[in-house]
């Protein structure tokens, strides 16, 4: 629970593989004057600045910290990354890949939504494109006597929305400390295939938190030599691929 009368602390964060864009540094830039700025006209209780307004609840102060850890695999970023943040007391874990084009008010869309992790709507960078917004299927595995899951991806989900799902990808989310708190270490490391993202979805949902998408918020997925978006999701060049792939009607 926030306390009302404190700052919200959020460690913003960008598990860097080292190969990060040109393109995105402009936009990264962006993003963090923009919060900069929110933390400046929070404190006054402003929420208009330059013509620009912030959407912000009213009485709220907020207080960003930056981090990043470079030049190692990603799980291992997230993992050192979420250790940060639980031991310098932040509220959330705001992660930003280094390869997604977002709007500058992402924070905002994403901390109104008062969940405990809520990602935007982003897409694998390979054909065919998929939502990185998921179903889980669990099971056991008598032979080697230990629980699994599968993970689908959403293909169908709801336009502009925000929708609770099983998992979603971490192009960019948003995460209450307070999850992390309640979740055995390692959080991010797995032998799983599915990833790291999915992995702690899977275990934050097994814990009972909710695991959201907010199908209104779209980020761009750096590719070569695209920037896939909705708009190319929904392509017909795409929808081919994804029926013939995935055999879907």
């Amino acid at each position: 629970m926030e306390n009302q009368n404190s700052p919200v602390k959020v460690m913003f964060a960008v598990p860097n593989e080292g190969h990060t864009s040109p393109a995105a540094y402009d936009n990264r830039m962006e993003m963090c004057f923009r919060m900069g700025t929110l933390q400046a006209l929070s404190r006054t209780g402003q929420t208009e600045f330059d013509d620009v307004h912030f959407d912000y609840p009213m009485g709220r102060q907020f207080k960003f910290y930056n981090a990043t850890i470079g030049r190692v695999f990603t799980a291992l970023a997230r993992e050192r990354l979420a250790e940060q943040a639980v031991e310098s007391g932040m509220d959330y874990l705001f992660m930003v890949d280094d390869d997604m084009i977002v709007p500058s008010d992402l924070f905002e869309r994403l901390y109104r939504h008062n969940v405990d992790l809520v990602a935007p709507l982003a897409f694998t960078r390979y054909e065919p494109y998929k939502p990185v917004l998921y179903r889980l299927r669990a099971g056991y595995d008598s032979a080697e006597r230990k629980d699994y899951y599968i993970n689908y991806a959403v293909l169908d989900y709801p336009k502009n929305s925000l929708v609770k799902c099983d998992a979603v990808g971490f192009g960019a989310v948003l995460i209450k400390t307070s999850v992390l708190k309640a979740l055995k270490k390692p959080w991010f490391m797995t032998t799983s295939g599915a990833g790291e993202d999915i992995h702690f979805c899977h275990s934050a949902g097994r814990a009972g938190f909710g695991i959201y998408s907010d199908t209104s918020t779209k980020l761009g997925h750096l590719g070569d030599p695209k920037e896939i978006t909705e708009e190319l999701y929904e392509s017909p060049e795409n929808e081919r691929n994804l029926k013939e792939t995935y055999n879907v009607a």
